[in-house]
């Protein structure tokens, strides 16, 4: 039995609408487009949001629950890969739909935060610093929500460039990635080294923002490894740093940090470390041995 995503699906790449595929090889992850009518379903018994509150008030029980026009964004980000938009390498394009997020103003938003999105630092938010080029505002993809639609309507949709290059437009990916393929890690872990790490980070943020800066830049992801994700015994931590060796201050507020956990971590948890490592040195085998984290201060997927 197929999936309904395939029924009616064109028999040959020829037979897709005329234009369609063509136009589709013009856009790219991150593009940004016109929001479409957002949907989702909802429970008025138990809602959550605006929205479903606004249905509980003259519905009863599940139902799709339409944004309303008030709070409706002016643009939606692409957030399928771009590969998978024109599927110009497939015999076959069978992918008929493509996932947007919803683009928000926040320029409400106090200034510490809006800082952290534009480093990148929460990571279901996306600074799309040129649409304020086209409207005055802080301009934010929400990832918290995404929704589908089919191909022949983004084929027809102008396409808005909301980065200023191609690297900078490379964060979308990243972003997402992150948010699909961040790890589980367990409680105690999180409880005894996760937490406690970003804890200090902020301290050292409060009482010397050079020096935090510094570390933000020289430590470009930190990884573990570990005997089990979800019941770890044995913890060992790696900091990366890429192109050239952290300073002597990176490496002693590290040594420092960790010589803390350990002490607080007592007999629950065993750690080891820091190791620090190039990742432009180690090895691709030795790098998959380990739980790459990304930044010390984002979340895992259970927290």
């Amino acid at each position: 039995m197929a999936s309904f995503v395939d029924d009616g699906l064109p028999a040959r790449r020829e037979d897709w609408p005329p234009g369609v595929l063509s136009a589709l090889e013009e856009f790219t992850q991150g593009d940004v487009v016109a929001c479409p009518q957002l949907v989702f379903h909802g429970s008025s018994s138990q809602p959550l949001t605006q929205t479903s509150q606004d249905y509980a008030l003259e519905y009863e029980g599940d139902m799709p629950m339409q944004v309303h026009a008030d709070d409706a964004p002016r643009w939606a980000l692409v957030t399928s890969g771009t590969c998978d938009l024109a599927e110009a390498d497939a015999p076959l394009p069978l992918k008929p739909f493509v996932q947007v997020s919803p683009i928000v103003d926040m320029a409400a938003m106090d200034g510490g935060k809006r800082k952290l999105v534009r480093q990148g630092k929460i990571n279901y938010l996306i600074h799309v610093p040129l649409l304020s080029s086209y409207e005055q505002g802080f301009w934010v993809a929400d990832l918290r929500f995404e929704y589908p639609v089919e191909k022949g309507w983004l084929a027809s949709q102008e396409r808005l460039k909301g980065f200023e290059t191609e690297r900078d437009q490379e964060a979308v990916g990243r972003a997402v990635a992150w948010l699909r393929e961040r790890p589980a890690m367990s409680g105690d872990f999180v409880r005894l080294v996760a937490r406690p790490v970003r804890t200090l980070l902020g301290e050292l943020r409060a009482s010397d923002r050079e020096a935090a800066d510094r570390l933000d830049q020289e430590i470009a992801e930190w990884a573990v490894a570990v005997d089990s994700r979800l019941e770890p015994k044995r913890v060992e931590i790696i900091l990366f740093s890429e192109g050239v060796d952290p300073s002597a201050a990176t490496q002693s507020w590290w040594r420092e940090a960790v010589d803390r956990l350990r002490e607080e971590a007592g007999d629950l948890l065993l750690i080891t470390g820091p190791r620090f490592e190039r990742l432009d040195q180690m090895s691709v085998s030795d790098y998959r041995r380990l739980t790459s984290l990304a930044k010390p201060h984002q979340k895992f997927s259970n927290e």
